[in-house]
């Protein structure tokens, strides 16, 4: 079974990230270190457990600017077969719905058809979660988000989600599209081994033209960035149980206004 891996290179969950004043709706890049998007991992993981298990390849497809490639190699040496990535600013400065029918023409370009695709469920830089939604619309397959758990069997994809007291069963015809989950699986460590083999493993650079694709103006557009408000000081209520009960409630009630 083929399985194409959307890829995305995000800021390290430990960077400070601060906005950029001279660049609307951009980050200061400086001294932030990128990694491959945690999400991203569970989905190279998942891909490669089910290629390991029923054959098949594993290709990795990114929409993202000359530094992607550290994110690329990354999914590379924890064992897909290749990548495709489309590195022009049209592309990776587009929104969230051009990017995908980008990602969607990289994915049906070189007679690769694949089965499934996978995705994390979110981008931790701007918290999107609309990637797999949106390339499944774009090739006109079902698609379902959030997957806790991924079976395959007689051209169908059954994948169980996590709600609020209860799993949902979800069953859907490949070839689809499928957002993974925290949990999915436990991503594997790249070995020094593949680390090195990685290097030689082929990442094709696909251009708009090439694979068709016109980004046209831009249907969303980040306006600015901000820092969130720094943390209002706490409030400390002493005394007896009751009376510090009581206190609470008061504060809640009468300063917070949230009852």
């Amino acid at each position: 079974m083929d399985i194409a891996v959307i890829l995305r290179q995000v800021p390290d969950t430990e960077a400070a990230v601060k906005p950029d004043p001279a660049r609307p709706g951009a980050i200061l890049e400086g001294e932030i270190k990128f990694v491959l998007n945690p999400y991203d991992e569970y989905a190279v993981e998942e891909a490669l457990r089910i290629t390991e298990k029923l054959g098949g390849s594993a290709v990795g497809f990114c929409v993202g600017p000359e530094r992607s490639e550290t994110a690329l190699r990354t999914a590379l040496a924890m064992g897909l077969e290749r990548a495709v990535w489309v590195c022009e600013p049209a592309a990776w400065q587009a929104d969230v719905v051009t990017q995908a029918r980008v990602l969607a023409a990289a994915i049906k370009s070189g007679g690769f058809a694949p089965a499934l695709i996978l995705c994390g469920r979110e981008f931790i830089d701007t918290q999107e979660d609309a990637m797999a939604a949106a390339v499944a619309q774009a090739l006109d397959i079902p698609h379902v988000l959030g997957a806790a758990k991924i079976e395959l069997s007689d051209g169908k994809v059954v994948v169980s989600r996590e709600v609020e007291g209860a799993t949902l069963e979800i069953e859907a015809k490949l070839p689809a599209a499928v957002s993974c989950s925290k949990g999915l699986n436990e991503p594997r460590y790249p070995t020094l081994i593949a680390i090195k083999r990685s290097k030689n493993k082929e990442i094709k650079k696909a251009a708009l033209a090439e694979l068709g694709v016109d980004p046209g103006p831009a249907k969303s557009k980040v306006l600015a960035l901000k820092l969130p408000p720094p943390r209002a000081k706490g409030v400390r209520a002493e005394g007896e149980p009751a009376a510090v009960a009581s206190q609470s409630l008061e504060w809640l009630a009468n300063t917070a206004k949230v009852i």
